[in-house]
C-alpha cells in the first residue's frame, strides 16, 4: 500500500495499556527512542496489538512541531531529540528533516517559523508529536 504520510517509522511495540475507550501503545524506534500512540480500544483489538509485535507508526509531517528549546516543558508525550539533517525552504513552508539516531522525522513548518528558529543542518532539535496524531499499522 502506498500512502502520502511522510513519516512511516518501523517500531517494536513494548507495551499496550487498554482503556475503556482508548489504548496507549508504547513502542521503540530502532535508535532506542520511545514513541507512544493513542488508538481506540477497538483498533487495538482488531490489529492484535501486543508487546513484541512489529508495527509502523504513521503521521503527517504537518503534525510535527519543531523546537530548539531544550528547557521547554510540554504536555506532549512524544518529544524525540535529534539533529537537523536538512531544511528546504519553499515559498510558504519549510521542510525540516530531523535525524533521531537513524530514524528520520519529516516536519512541515511555516517558512517564517524556520527563519525565527534559524534552523540549519547540524542544529539540535526536538520533534514533538501528539500521541493522538499517530496511526498504527501492522503487516
Amino acid at each position: 500500500m502506498a500512502i502520502s504520510a511522510r513519516n512511516q517509522l518501523n517500531v517494536a511495540i513494548t507495551e499496550v495499556k487498554t482503556g475503556e475507550v482508548n489504548s496507549l501503545v508504547t513502542a521503540k524506534l530502532k535508535g532506542g527512542e520511545i514513541l507512544k500512540a493513542t488508538v481506540t480500544t477497538d483498533s487495538e483489538k482488531n490489529l492484535g496489538l501486543k508487546a513484541g509485535l512489529e508495527a509502523v507508526f504513521l503521521f503527517k509531517a504537518s503534525s510535527v512541531i519543531v523546537s530548539c528549546d531544550e528547557s521547554l516543558k510540554l504536555s506532549a508525550t512524544n518529544q524525540i531529540k535529534g539533529v537537523v539533517k536538512s531544511v528546504v525552504d519553499g515559498s510558504v513552508n519549510s521542510e525540516v528533516i530531523i535525524d533521531a539516531n537513524g530514524d528520520e522525522i519529516s516536519a512541515i513548518i511555516t517558512k517564517e517559523s524556520a527563519k525565527k528558529l534559524a534552523l540549519k543542518a547540524g542544529d539540535k532539535a526536538t520533534a514533538i508529536i501528539k500521541a493522538t496524531n499517530i496511526i498504527v499499522g501492522v503487516r
